[in-house]
């Protein structure tokens, strides 16, 4: 993976202590259940301290993260006025295409800030040919099964982005199993909701900023993330910060060559009974020195069939801990999150 060494600050793992732990995919593979299982019981200790996590041993290949690394800063690199031709259209909501005019994702946690130093390029799987007609979207289809926006250049733009989607999905296929191992359910509890996921894979490019930012300005402001997990590639130059729980501050985010950061967000939370923490997190404006560097990070965010009925999961309620939340379908609440950012 990139990591910009000449600019990217030095964040030594120990920096942020077990609250956001290193752990290791690989024993996952070993076909060890044993193996398997301490994994997932690391994963749950994460979850329920911090909803961070930074995880090594993926299996994916870095060759194609420099591939996407290096078509993304591209792509944001093009003139306006050619960006300008493939805007996600105003009834889209931000979900295919470009998304350059300026943002407020502080707006869904009821947070007013200065707009987001950030321009968005957002894709589906739900946007390629044929592929929402088997997703259960019913009458929504016509806001899901949108066709992406792929512009004209670079000319490899949409075939490394779709080998990059491919590897995420199944990562993140895996990873709900872990999830579910560590939850104490079935390995394959989550897998027919997951199945036809809508999950959107989003590039943020954060520019270069020549000017002083308003004092509630950020390139991305506090927030959490709607789904059940975020797989998080972020080159090296830093910036990503998280609430530390246990002092209501911020800390930063480990920034480690061959990494992903991993978190979840409101709906698995939602399904855990809030046993596991979805974490309020942003991206911060750097220090003077570092503005002039931009900023790509590329974040899956990995959500359930658009019909999954989300209801706490059995392991995690009792009758000292009854169900926090009415069951609610996956996409009834992206629909209202979605609405929240895009036009709150």
């Amino acid at each position: 993976m990139r990591t910009d060494a000449a600019t990217a600050p030095e964040t030594p793992v120990g920096a942020s202590g077990a609250y956001i732990p290193v752990i290791d995919l690989a024993p996952t593979r070993t076909g060890d259940p044993d193996a398997r299982a301490a994994v997932a019981a690391d994963i749950d200790r994460a979850c329920r301290e911090s909803g961070f996590l930074v995880v090594t041993g993926h299996d994916v290949d870095p060759e194609l993260v420099q591939r996407l690394h290096d078509v993304t800063l591209e792509l944001f690199r093009q003139p306006d006025d050619w960006k300008q031709r493939w805007d996600c259209a105003p009834d889209t909501l931000g979900l295919r295409g470009f998304y350059r005019v300026p943002s407020y994702v502080s707006a869904g946690e009821d947070v007013a800030t200065a707009p987001d130093v950030c321009e968005l390029f957002t894709m589906s799987r739900l946007g390629e040919p044929g592929v929402a007609d088997g997703a259960g979207l019913g009458d929504a289809a016509d806001r899901y099964g949108i066709p992406n926006i792929w512009p004209d250049r670079p000319a490899e733009l949409r075939a490394v982005w779709l080998e990059y989607y491919g590897v995420m999905e199944a990562l993140a296929a895996d990873l709900m199993r872990l999830f579910a191992l560590g939850l104490g359910l079935d390995e394959g509890t989550f897998d027919e909701a997951i199945d036809q996921h809508i999950t959107n894979l989003t590039a943020n490019y954060y520019p270069a900023v020549d000017h002083e930012p308003l004092p509630d300005q950020y390139r991305k402001g506090p927030h959490s993330d709607w789904g059940t997990l975020t797989i998080l590639y972020q080159d090296g130059t830093g910036g990503l910060e998280v609430v530390d729980r246990r002092t209501g501050g911020w800390i930063d985010v480990p920034v480690i060559p061959g990494t992903f950061v991993v978190n979840i967000g409101d709906l698995m939370a939602r399904w855990t009974n809030d046993h596991w923490n979805s974490t309020k997190h942003r991206v911060r404006v750097p220090s003077a020195e570092l503005r002039s560097t931009p900023r790509v990070s590329i974040p899956f965010f990995h959500h359930p069939n658009y019909d999954a009925l989300v209801e706490c999961l059995p392991s995690c309620t009792s009758a000292d801990d009854p169900p926090k939340y009415p069951p609610v379908t996956a996409g009834a609440y992206l629909d209202d999150r979605v609405r929240a950012v895009y036009t709150g």
